[in-house]
Order: C-alpha cells, then structure tokens, then sequence
C-alpha cells in the first residue's frame, strides 16, 4: 500500500507538464509586422516626394469662330482696267490657348465676345486690307467666281491673315505692346516679319540678364547691351524672332516662352459680290 502512494505521488501532473512543454508565444511577429507596415508607408511617401510631378503644357482650344473684319472689304480685282471689284466678309475658324486672345487682338480688347460689335484695332484693320488688296490685284474675274478657284484664294488669305491673327507673342504678354511680366521681355519692332511660327509653349528663349546673353530655343548665343529694341533671335533651322530687351528685369535668368499663341485654321465666306 506505501508503495502505491509513493508511485501515485512521483507521478507527475500530465497537464501542466503539458502546458509547460508548450513554446510560449511571442509578440515579436505582431512588433516585426507594425515596424514593416511603417518601413513601407515611409518609403512611399519618399517615393512620392522624389518623382518630381509632370508638367502639363497647355493645349489649343476651339475651334472659334470670328468675323476678320468689322465691316465689308471692298478690293478691286486685276484686268479690265480693274473696273470690277469684289465685295466680301469673311469669317476665320481658329484655335488657341485664350479663347479671348483674338478679341483683344481685332478689337483691342472690347467688344461682346469674339470682336462682334467692336471698333477694329487700327494697326490690325490697316496689316488686313494691306494683304487683301495684295492678293486681290492679281486675281481676275475667273479666279474669284470659279468654285474651285476660289476655294484657291481662300487658302491664301488664310495663309495671309495667320500671321496677322497670331503673330508671335512673348511670354505671357496678351500683344506686341505688353511685357512680359514675369521676364521684362517683350516682341521686338519687327515682330510681324519673324519667320517662327512654332506655337508659344513649343519654343523658349534663353536669358541672362547678368552675363547680357541671350538665344532662342538651341540658336547661337547672342550678347545685349541691354538698351536693345528690336534683337533678332536665330534657332537651330533659320528661324527668327525680334525681342524688345530694354525692359528687362535686374537679375532675371531663365525661360521665356516664345511663339503663337494660335492658327487659323480656315477662312469662309460671309459675304463675297463681284460687281
């Protein structure tokens, strides 16, 4: 009978030997697994902020429609002892990054929209007619009546009025007259006979104010003096622009945008008599 007791009493406990062979858990996975959720929310933020974000340059807008003059254009055509004229109003369909841009331009800034109903500015009524009547003393009655022929001349006005419309703007001036305010820069006294037609976020000037240099988009370097109002601009493929470099600002050293801000994209006839 001792023997039993003593056997019954060096027999261990089964159940806590049980739970005391059990690995206790451990909280490392639950600290391992917040510290990696971290690692990651830290290394996207960083990655957020070392893409640099992508600049969107603006697009043309439109198309519009707009009147090329305020009133009729009368133009006498050739042969006949130009005897015989044409009567016309003609409408461009255009694009460009301002839908306001060709009211100021036509209008000089009034108007109810699109130049409708507003006094032509002088400077664009006068370069308009000046490059109709170029046009019209070389074409006869047949090349003004013929449907084909004048599907002909229509294209060459447009190609005319272009220019005219949208001749090339520097920076964020609105026209000729106005600088640019971030730059100082303005379009030179013969802005209208530069030969880029590159729309205005497609090309860039190049300027150092401090070291008086300047150049177009990958065009030879050119030194100012600074007193500068009609600096012609060569590119890389010939092309040219005229810049204004007297109001520069003190100091300034960077890009201007340079170009169109537009294109007419066709040209319709409102009104064309020939009488």
């Amino acid at each position: 009978m001792a023997d039993k007791k003593d056997d019954k009493a060096k027999t261990p406990d089964k159940g806590k030997e049980a739970a005391a062979d059990e690995p206790k858990k451990s909280k490392k996975p639950l600290i391992f697994g917040g510290s990696a959720v971290g690692l990651l929310a830290v290394a996207f933020i960083m990655a957020q902020m070392a893409v640099p974000k992508k600049v969107v340059e603006p697009r043309l807008d439109g198309p519009f429609m707009i009147p090329l003059s305020s009133a009729d254009i009368t133009i006498n055509l050739a042969g006949e002892n130009s005897k015989r004229y044409l009567v016309m109003m003609l409408k461009a369909e255009y694009y460009t990054y301002d839908a306001h841009y060709v009211e100021a331009r036509i209008s000089g800034g009034g108007g109810d929209g699109h130049g409708g109903g507003a006094a032509e500015d002088p400077h664009y009524s006068a370069m308009l007619k000046h490059a109709l009547l170029g046009i019209a003393a070389t074409k006869k009655l047949g090349e003004v009546t013929d449907p084909l022929a004048v599907d002909a001349f229509l294209e060459q006005v447009r190609e005319a009025v272009d220019p005219i419309v949208f001749p090339v703007a520097v920076g964020h001036a609105h026209s000729a007259k106005e600088v640019d305010p971030e730059s100082g820069l303005r379009a030179g006294e013969s802005i209208f006979d530069a030969t880029l037609r590159g729309l205005l976020y497609e090309h860039r000037i190049h300027v150092d104010q401090t070291r008086g240099t300047i150049r177009l988009d990958d065009g030879p370097v050119i030194e100012f003096k600074g007193d500068e109002h009609d600096l012609r601009l060569v590119d890389q493929k010939g092309q040219d622009v005229y810049v204004d470099v007297s109001a520069l600002k003190p100091a300034f050293r960077g890009e201007v945008h340079v170009g169109v801000p537009g294109r007419v994209r066709k040209v319709y006839r409102d009104k064309f008599l020939v009488q």
